[in-house]
């Protein structure tokens, strides 16, 4: 975008612009939409759990006593 601006003889950068922004716009909800959201954000947590406990656990790694033999003591 840059080099096409240099290379445009004819580009009028003092044009005004169409756009519409909203800035610090708070968004105010019912007492149906608070309960639905709250609603959602709990089951949201339960299928969290459930899928958390339905993952198999990880067994601990079995430690090398000092009585076994190893590779180097052959």
């Amino acid at each position: 975008m840059a080099v096409h601006y240099y290379d445009e003889d004819n580009i009028d950068i003092r044009s005004p612009m169409n756009c519409h922004a909203v800035v610090n716009h708070v968004v105010e909800l019912t007492e149906e939409e608070k309960q639905e959201a709250r609603q959602d954000a709990i089951q949201r947590l339960q299928n969290e759990a459930y899928t958390k406990m339905k993952q198999p656990k990880k067994k601990a790694t079995q430690t090398v006593t000092d009585n076994s033999l190893t590779l180097f003591d052959l």
